[in-house]
């Protein structure tokens, strides 16, 4: 009898490991120029790349990775590319694509999401603090998940995209002839932990931010977003 439990409970812990790893991103990269944000700031709509890394647990014996795939690009931007390798106990999937980052603006939101279809999208707030410094925030596109999700549950029940990722990397690169100050809130920098972190970039510098999407962390509630500091 007790090995017998033994044995349901590995089954379930299996199970439930496969459930809380099913496409849901383990990480996502973001790789963003400081020219970006300022041709935003004109008014203009970038594509920015992100990439974001699945992995899942034990053999997909129904192919159902290949087969979320063709149904993920409609989701996504065109030149979208999809990359699955085989670990030894894992299946990695790994997304390259691109999602807009344009202003917070209602209108300027409406139109752009009227002809296209995305599941991310960074969106620019001028002067959002009272000191003036200005916002750039990771939005996910939940009603358009949802739609994605819907289409996925026919394939598999664990397939369902959720946010955030367990890790948010936000990479800045500075291309300005003119200092950036680009901060952040409860961060990871050079795998060491932040409340506040502040980087004064000058040009060809970057700095990378990581924001942990865990259960416990604020990131898993608000979206991840960095400041630039205009003054």
């Amino acid at each position: 009898m007790y090995k017998y439990n033994k044995i349901i409970n590995l089954f379930f812990l299996s199970y439930l490991l496969l459930l809380l790893n099913a496409c849901n991103p383990n990480s996502s990269q973001i790789t963003i120029y400081t020219t970006d944000i300022d041709e935003v700031k004109k008014g203009e709509i970038v594509d920015i790349p992100m990439k974001l890394s699945f992995q899942m647990i034990g053999e997909d014996e129904d192919n159902s990775l290949e087969k979320s795939k063709n149904i993920a690009i409609k989701f996504l931007h065109p030149d979208s590319k999809f990359y699955i390798t085989k670990g030894q106990y894992t299946k990695d999937f790994v997304v390259e694509t691109f999602i807009p980052m344009l202003k917070a603006d209602d209108n300027k939101i409406n139109d752009y999401f009227k002809n296209n279809i995305r599941l991310f999208a960074l969106y620019y707030y001028p002067e959002f603090t009272n000191a003036g410094s200005d916002k750039v925030e990771l939005v996910f596109q939940k009603p358009t998940a949802d739609a994605l999700n819907k289409k996925l549950l026919r394939i598999n029940p664990l397939l369902q995209l959720k946010s955030p990722p367990s890790e948010m990397k936000f990479r800045i690169i500075s291309d300005s002839k003119k200092e950036k100050k680009i901060g952040a809130y409860s961060v990871w920098v050079s795998k060491k932990p932040f409340l506040s972190r502040l980087a004064n970039l000058k040009r060809r510098e970057e700095v990378e931010f990581v924001f942990k999407g865990g259960a416990d962390s604020i990131y898993s509630n608000i979206p991840a977003h960095v400041y630039i500091i205009n003054k």
